[in-house]
C-alpha cells in the first residue's frame, strides 16, 4: 500500500485510497496491462508532469512560458528502442533536440519523420532564443497561463493542445496537498446516551466537502 511514513495513518491510508481512486483504470479495473500503465502515469505525474505544470503556472504570472509535450516515437530508432505500451519515455527527446537523426553516422537510426521533428523542435529553440517566440513557419506557439494551459504537442505533425490532463494536474497540484494538511490526531468525544462516538474534529466533513467540490 502508498504510505507517506511521516504522516499519521490515517492520513497515508486517506492519501492512498484518493491515489487508487484516481488511477484506477475504470471499468476495466482488473485488467492488469491497463494497471500497469496507470501505475506509470501516477510515478510520471508525481515525479515530473505535475510539477513542472506547477512551476510553469507560476512563472507564466510574471513572464511569458511556453510549455510542450514531446510525443514523437520512432517506428526505426533504435537507440532508446522500448515496448510499444512505454510510449514516449523520459529523455526520449534528447537525440532529437541535439540533430542526433540528421548526422551522416546516425542516418541508419532514424527516418524522415525522425528528421523533420529534429529539425522542428530545434527550430523553435533557435527562434526563442533569437526572438523570445519559439513560434515556426505554420505553428504558432501559444503562450501557457493559468486560464487556457495550452501546450504544443511535438510529433510529426505538430499542433496545440489545452490543459494537460487537467484531472490528474488538479489533483497532485490542489487536492494532494489538502489531504496532506488534514489532521486526524486531535479528537473529541460525543457522549449521547448510553453511547461514546470518537470522531477526529472536522477532518472527515472537511474530506467529504472537499470530494464534492471536486466532483468526485
Amino acid at each position: 500500500m502508498f504510505r507517506f511514513l511521516f504522516f499519521s495513518k490515517a492520513t497515508a491510508d486517506l492519501i492512498a485510497d484518493a491515489l487508487e481512486f484516481v488511477y484506477t483504470p475504470w471499468p476495466d479495473n482488473s485488467d492488469k496491462y491497463a494497471l500497469r500503465s496507470q501505475l506509470v502515469d501516477l510515478i510520471g505525474d508525481y515525479v515530473y508532469f505535475a510539477p513542472s505544470h506547477e512551476v510553469a503556472d507560476i512563472h507564466s504570472q510574471s513572464a511569458p512560458v511556453y510549455m510542450y509535450e514531446f510525443a514523437h516515437k520512432s517506428v526505426k530508432a533504435s537507440l532508446y528502442s522500448t515496448a510499444d505500451w512505454m510510449g514516449v519515455v523520459h529523455a526520449d527527446n534528447k537525440p532529437y533536440d541535439f540533430g542526433i537523426p540528421l548526422l551522416p553516422g546516425f542516418s541508419s537510426e532514424y527516418d524522415r519523420a525522425d528528421r523533420n521533428v529534429s529539425l522542428f523542435i530545434m527550430a523553435t529553440y533557435a527562434n526563442f532564443a533569437r526572438s523570445g517566440d519559439p513560434s515556426v513557419s505554420g505553428v504558432t506557439w501559444e503562450k501557457f497561463n493559468s486560464s487556457s494551459r495550452a501546450y504544443l504537442r511535438v510529433d510529426t505533425n505538430p499542433k496545440m493542445a489545452a490543459s494537460f490532463y487537467p484531472r490528474r494536474m488538479a489533483f497532485w497540484n490542489d487536492y494532494h496537498p489538502k489531504l496532506m494538511q488534514l489532521d486526524f490526531d486531535t479528537k473529541k468525544e460525543i457522549v449521547r446516551g448510553a453511547a461514546v462516538v470518537s470522531v477526529a474534529s472536522g477532518t472527515l466533513f472537511q474530506f467529504l466537502l472537499a470530494i464534492i467540490l471536486v466532483g468526485f
